[in-house]
């Protein structure tokens, strides 16, 4: 079944059901859709919050997508190779939002976690210890980033000229986290809430604006909810670059010594 799936489950007789999750990087945008409707609206649409599973999940993914192009300097030519498992194919527009919505949860990342709204979550060594992961994967995503802005940029065809990455990226996140906040108060009026009560849009809409100015700008939710509504363009590599591959940055220099030896 495909995240950001509605469903219940019906047994003719009373029975302990069993299931899990497997998150690929073909539907990421999908699952991650999913964890913004379990942030606003949990407690409407779901018996069981998988936030921290699915945060776990997500840095695993971030760490093998870094592994891939950044730590391993992967030899693939995507012009010529078939696509590597489980990494987006970043050489194309599809694939390159696939990498920046991953970049985005992890750039969010507690705002959006329920459980960093309780008051008992500063004094947890759990929550520390979750929270030193999300920042490292933070990190990692941002690496990511700039790796693709090394190695490839957007080209409009139309206006023959070229966009850096980073311009689209901020127009998305600006864009995520404003219809995140639209959502939010829409749910509120009609009394559904996410699974901690503490996690008012008011705050969340606070903390936003606290912690990414340049991007809490006045948005409505769009017709196609999440999904990116600007243009659309061609991906091409970078003149003079190797789009295999690249040198650490200072930061890929630091996790490297600490998380991969």
């Amino acid at each position: 079944m495909r995240p950001n799936t509605p469903h219940f489950v019906v047994t003719p007789e009373s029975a302990i059901c069993h299931g899990g999750h497997f998150y690929a990087m073909s539907t990421i945008r999908d699952t991650i859709f999913g964890i913004y409707h379990m942030f606003v609206a949990s407690k409407n649409i779901t018996n069981t919050e998988h936030t921290q599973d699915a945060h776990l999940l997500l840095r695993r993914l971030v760490v093998h997508t870094h592994y891939i192009f950044v730590k391993h300097g992967s030899n693939l030519d995507f012009s010529t190779a078939l696509p590597t498992p489980h990494v987006p194919n970043v050489s194309t527009f599809e694939g390159a939002i696939d990498l920046f919505m991953l970049c985005i949860i992890m750039e969010l990342g507690d705002l959006i976690n329920p459980s960093a709204y309780k008051k008992k979550y500063r004094r947890d060594r759990d929550r520390d210890y979750d929270r030193l992961c999300t920042i490292h994967a933070r990190g990692l995503a941002r690496d990511l980033r700039n790796w693709w802005r090394g190695h490839y940029l957007f080209h409009d065809i139309q206006a023959q000229h070229s966009v850096d990455g980073e311009v689209l990226f901020k127009d998305l996140f600006s864009q995520q986290i404003n219809a995140l906040i639209s959502y939010k108060k829409l749910a509120e009026r009609k009394n559904i809430h996410g699974d901690e009560l503490e996690c008012t849009a008011r705050i969340f809409e606070g903390l936003v604006t606290k912690y990414f100015p340049h991007a809490a700008t006045p948005h409505r939710i769009p017709e196609t909810g999440f999904e990116w509504v600007g243009k659309r363009y061609v991906v091409r590599p970078q003149m003079g670059n190797i789009t295999s591959s690249t040198g650490p940055s200072e930061y890929s220099s630091l996790v490297n010594y600490f998380f991969y030896n």
